[in-house]
This record gives C-alpha cells, structure tokens and sequence, in this order.
C-alpha cells in the first residue's frame, strides 16, 4: 500500500508540474507606412487590398472594378477623415472579427491614407 501512494504521489505531482505552461504572445508590430515619403496612392496601394479581399463579397458589380468605382463606394460612406482609426474601412477588417481580415501592414497602409485624407489618387 506503501508503494501504491508514493507512485500516485509521484504521477500527481509530475502531472501537475508539467501542466503548468505560459505561452509568450508577442505583439504585432505595425509598421509605419511611407515616414515622410510620398501619400499612400488609392489606385495602386489600397484598391489592390480592396480587390483582394473586399469586392469578392460585397460588390454585385464584377471583381475587377475601377479605381473610381470603388472610391465613389467608399468615400464618404466608410471613411471618417476626421478619425481615421474609427472609419468602417479600417476597423472592421483590421478587427479579426470579419470574414476577410487585413494583415497589420495592409491595416497601417489603409490608416495612412485615411489620415492623409482619403485622397483619389
């Protein structure tokens, strides 16, 4: 009997030991689009994010849409200049909590050119 609780003593306690486990979660790092360069261009930066996981779904019209087209349907409608980080634009795909999400580069690049002022260039 002796045996018998020294070895669940043991499997008890190794099982509890060895459960303990934290897993480091290290912060996404956004990076910073453009420092002082040229503005974040609509036609050849943020329609190709758009195309690529935007139109499919939300657009009746074909997938291969024209740059004025799809600034018409976003501007103003789903973007806020004057807060740009609570524009639909960029928090909803940038939430995690939509279908086609953005990665932290394509989410720092939307924000950008809603900070510069949404400009159809």
């Amino acid at each position: 009997m002796k045996k018998y609780s020294i070895f669940l003593i043991l499997v008890f306690s190794s099982l509890f030991l060895n459960s303990c486990k934290y897993d480091f979660v290290l912060p996404v790092e956004v990076p910073v689009v453009n420092p002082g360069g040229e503005p974040v261009s609509f036609s050849s930066q943020v329609l190709p994010i758009l195309t690529a996981k935007c139109i499919l779904c939300h657009s009746t019209q074909t997938p291969m849409m024209g740059a004025g087209v799809a600034y018409a349907q976003l501007v103003p409608k789903y973007v806020n200049t004057a807060s740009p980080s609570s524009s639909k634009f960029y928090s909803i795909p940038t939430s995690g909590t939509h279908g086609a999400t953005v990665s932290a580069a394509e989410g720092a690049l939307i924000l950008q050119w809603i900070t510069e002022g949404a400009n159809n260039n």
